[in-house]
């Protein structure tokens, strides 16, 4: 068979081959699909067994706790106890014992005095009079425990009896836990059963296993206990095993007492060792006639497809220095002119691109130098100014010249922001984070921002608890989000109001640790409708009830959002007209040295709230 040497005719070959390639993945995904499919089963099998044996141990306990109440509410063993008649009493308790099918019932008086003691013959010589439970039943509580007794496990409730509501003395019933119970369960289900108590295991169905398999099953409880897999396939002796370990949760360390269930894998085994069979005859052949024709039709596009690859590789490697040479006139070469065509355009676009960003750094170096000449004067100003408030000036005179310190401040914080801004824009703005401790942060900045608020006659006040874990963050720009947000507060806030900062620690949905910060004032508040472009650059002024911005500029609120951003957190406001704002900041507490920390314009962030 004749090919003509084009590059769709070889496509057509080659997708013969990716037919038969299809055919192979098909079939490992068929393999794969029913091999979970089958271990689905197997474990849904093993869920459903531990669970009809969970509730059969469960109910054991259930009916030995009913029949403490039962026992506890007939009125004939509280007034045959109290006028101590104690062979009636014994006679009465010996009847239901066995007519409800206890193992063990004890009646004590009200001192706790063992006055009746009926055991069945295999539960002779269990005592479960010397709980805490007749302390409990006592007080009028009734409560319920599960011990061990030699190789089997009593489970044992006790209740109050009364007579004339007065407590005369308490019922204990008991039921045991054996071999025998476990074997029951081992052939109505087809699984193995074992009981921990105490960490150790006391009565079990296994067949024969060594004492290698007792620690395996340990192992595999302890991975269960820490949260690993309560369902898992483990090796017991020679045989495999699907085991789902289930807390009995009757202690405060309820791994310490639980039911392991297990289901042997040999049907399991089975099945997949034919499905395997299957899976690779009709894949194998498939794989053979495929990677045969693909080879056979791949060896006139492999000189073609190499000179692509390689030019790509140069140029990549000359970031668009030059043309992919073009050899062939087929669709491969119309490939790498197209490519061509794009280099080149990449690298006009790539050359416009630097020169923009060139003239944006020349901008922020500029912006930085005028900040710099203007913040010296300004500085020398303001000690000027606190200066003259310490001599004796009338008090219109003193308002004045405290009115030019706080627009000094609020010049100043334009020119940080307009200066960060830039810095932000041209790719200039680092991070240097390390641990902050909130509590001295912000008290730092209540003590610089107090002689302005008292001004004011504002409350300003912070509410750190001292437990707050320290966050990953920039300290000076985790204190210019703070200015920001402090300085729109007293800007929002009327004489008489209030403004507070607190914060508390919290749990990420992906379990990461952070804290949140929250600024509220009692100012005027926004409209909900206005939050929605807050954080904006340079938001519309009219649609505001009031200015909630460093200033009035646009640019506090929008540097905040994207310092916090840059901090892998997250900043939202809450407000209603008339009921002030309140300002949520969210940072990590851990390290975030690993990602990105620059401030690209396009960063984004995850909401893990």
């Amino acid at each position: 068979m004749f090919i003509k040497n084009k590059v769709g005719m070889k496509l057509m070959g080659v997708n013969l081959a990716s037919l038969l390639f299809a055919l192979i993945g098909l079939l490992i995904v068929i393999q794969y699909l029913a091999a979970e499919q089958i271990l689905t089963w197997h474990r849904q099998q093993v869920e459903l067994v531990a669970s009809l044996v969970l509730a059969d141990y469960r109910g054991k306990n259930q009916r030995v706790v009913q029949y403490a109440d039962i026992l506890a509410n007939n009125v004939n063993y509280g007034e045959l106890l109290y006028y101590n008649e104690i062979e009636k009493l014994a006679r009465l308790a010996s009847h239901q014992m066995r007519e409800v099918g206890l193992n063990i019932l004890t009646i004590t008086d009200r001192r706790g005095v063992i006055a009746v003691r009926v055991h069945a013959p295999r539960a002779i010589g269990v005592d479960i009079s010397g709980n805490p439970l007749i302390k409990a039943a006592l007080k009028g509580k009734r409560s319920s425990r599960m011990t061990q007794w030699k190789d089997s496990i009593s489970l044992s409730a006790a209740a109050p009896l009364y007579y004339n509501d007065e407590v005369v003395g308490v019922v204990l019933t008991g039921m045991l836990v054996d071999k025998s119970f476990v074997e029951s369960l081992s052939q109505g289900t087809g699984a193995e059963v074992a009981i921990f108590f105490a960490d150790h295991p006391v009565v079990n169905s296994f067949k024969d296993l060594p004492e290698s398999a007792f620690q395996v099953l340990k192992f595999g409880k302890n991975r269960a206990a820490v949260g690993l897999d309560r369902i898992q396939s483990l090796v017991l002796g020679n045989k495999k095993y699907t085991l789902n370990f289930l807390p009995l949760e009757q202690e405060e360390q309820p791994w310490e007492n639980l039911l392991v269930v297990g289901v042997s894998q040999d049907q399991v085994n089975a099945a997949e060792r034919a499905l395997h069979l299957v899976i690779f005859s009709v894949g194998g052949g498939a794989a053979l006639v495929g990677l045969s024709l693909s080879f056979l039709l791949s060896l006139g596009m492999r000189r073609q497809i190499f000179h692509l690859a390689e030019g790509t590789r140069r140029a990549a490697q000359e970031e668009l220095a030059g043309d992919i040479p073009v050899t062939n006139r087929d669709e491969l070469g119309e490939l790498a002119e197209s490519f061509n065509a794009m280099t080149r355009a990449l690298r006009e676009k790539t050359r416009l691109l630097q020169e923009e960003r060139d003239r944006i750094a020349a901008n922020a170096d500029f912006l930085s130098m005028i900040v710099h000449d203007i913040k010296a004067p300004l500085t020398g100003v303001r000690l000027t100014i606190e200066t003259l408030q310490d001599e004796s000036l009338p008090p219109e005179i003193s308002h004045k010249l405290q009115g030019i310190i706080e627009s000094s401040e609020a010049l100043l914080l334009h020119l940080h922001n307009v200066l960060d801004i830039s810095r932000y824009e041209s790719g200039q703005l680092k991070l240097q984070p390390e641990e902050v401790y909130l509590d001295f942060t912000i008290q730092r900045l209540i003590n610089q921002y107090s002689n302005m608020a008292n001004n004011q006659g504002i409350t300003l006040q912070a509410l750190i608890p001292p437990t707050l874990p320290p966050v990953w963050a920039d300290e000076r720009y985790l204190e210019r989000v703070l200015f920001n947000l402090i300085a729109n507060a007293l800007e929002a806030t009327s004489p008489g109001g209030r403004i507070e900062i607190a914060a508390r620690s919290l749990t990420l949905d992906n379990g990461a640790a952070a804290v949140e910060i929250i600024v509220g004032d009692t100012g005027c508040g926004l409209d909900p409708d206005d939050l929605k472009n807050l954080f904006q650059k340079y938001p519309g002024r009219g649609s505001y009830s009031r200015k909630h911005r460093a200033g009035g500029s646009g640019l506090g609120l929008y540097i905040c959002k994207t310092i916090v951003e840059a901090h892998h957190g997250q900043i939202w406001a809450e407000s209603q007209p008339g009921q002030g704002m309140k300002m949520h900041l969210v940072l990590p507490c851990g390290d975030i040295t690993g990602s990105d920390q620059s401030l690209p314009p396009d960063s984004q962030i995850e909401d893990n709230l």
